[in-house]
């Protein structure tokens, strides 16, 4: 019979023990803590806004899917943007054939440089064209 105080010692052991793993393995291909607030700090509205009609490459494992950024919209209201929080919406689009399920990537920007963000599929415009949508939201920064 296994004792509470062997069983936390050795959950907590686990979870070092897997952190570090997935950490190391990161730093081996190559990448480093790129979902970290302060990556993300400076990817504002106005960062986005400034690569409309870019092309953003999505790491969906060892695919690179490229989508380009067709919109940048804004979710909160003047109040919410005057006292410089923000809210938005990035609407990217994609060829049908390289779909992509809703999960958090690793995205690569040749100016915005490496973030990860949570990626949701939205509705079809047309049907040769599959379309997604990241929110932002900084209402509490």
């Amino acid at each position: 019979m296994t004792s509470r105080r062997k069983f936390l010692k050795q959950g907590t052991l686990g979870a070092i023990a897997a952190g570090f793993t997935v950490s190391l393995a990161d730093k081996a291909i190559g990448r480093s803590a790129v979902n970290s607030s302060s990556a993300l700090s400076g990817l504002d509205r106005a960062a986005f806004a400034a690569q409309l009609r870019t092309t953003f490459v999505i790491n969906k494992g060892n695919r690179k899917v490229p989508l380009k950024l067709v919109e940048v919209n804004d979710l909160g209201s003047k109040k919410t943007i005057n006292a410089r929080r923000e809210a938005f919406a990035l609407v990217f689009s994609g060829e049908h054939s390289s779909q992509l399920k809703q999960e958090t990537y690793l995205i690569e920007h040749e100016r915005l440089g490496a973030f990860s963000m949570l990626v949701v599929p939205i509705f079809a415009r047309t049907k040769s064209v599959r379309y997604y949508e990241i929110n932002v939201n900084r209402l509490h920064g």
